[in-house]
């Protein structure tokens, strides 16, 4: 796909054109916060023939007998850490803020990760995560990701402190950069419905 027309490019179909896709989004637009209370959020309820907005407290009125109501339940990790790359000999002489974003759990310690700055971080390099004075976590860098461009990073916890409760305690939730506000408490990026522990992404969509 091209990022904008070529010249003499007639004979293309304009689809084809990434450009084709910009559109303007006014940030005033953009929710920063969930509404309050959750239920009076936005649904647009997409008929056949006719398409009404309504607000999700309408939901149980517009199910029908027979109808399918899949939830995804999964929570939003702290996903989102903040490191030191350890020095090494022969290395850099002072230690390299490192940024990891988990992706997804690859067996018992192992995550695949993204990571900052990616250059620095090649296997064998060992991450620390807290205070100096009280080291929560240690990741070491296995092997680079072929697919992703990720790291497959193996994780060590302090002595009674189990993964979970160690990212809880350092990590952030992901938001994307279009979320700007720090207003709203962790637990308003997650639906109201999740449980399950999973997630690696806020579902901002529903901050309508």
């Amino acid at each position: 796909m091209l990022d904008s027309p070529p010249p003499h490019s007639k004979d293309i179909n304009p689809d084809e054109w990434l450009s084709a896709y910009d559109y303007e989004l006014p940030e005033d637009r953009i929710a920063q916060v969930p509404v309050v209370p959750r239920d009076r959020s936005k649904l647009l309820v997409v008929g056949r023939l006719l398409h009404q907005h309504r607000i999700f407290q309408d939901l149980p009125q517009l199910l029908q007998p027979g109808d399918l109501l899949v939830l995804n339940n999964t929570r939003v990790i702290p996903a989102r850490l903040l490191g030191r790359k350890v020095p090494t000999f022969g290395s850099e002489a002072h230690s390299v803020s490192v940024e990891v974003f988990l992706l997804e759990p690859r067996g018992e310690g192992y995550w695949l990760a993204l990571v900052k700055p990616g250059r620095r971080l090649k296997p064998g390099a060992k991450i620390e995560f807290g205070e100096p004075h009280s080291l929560l976590l240690h990741a070491e860098v296995i092997e680079t990701d072929e697919a992703t461009r990720g790291r497959i990073l193996k994780f060590e916890t302090s002595p009674n402190l189990d993964f979970d409760r160690a990212i809880a305690k350092l990590g952030q939730v992901p938001l994307p950069p279009y979320i700007q506000s720090h207003e709203a408490e962790p637990e308003q990026y997650q639906t109201v419905f999740a449980v399950a522990p999973g997630a690696v992404a806020a579902p901002t969509a529903g901050l309508h």
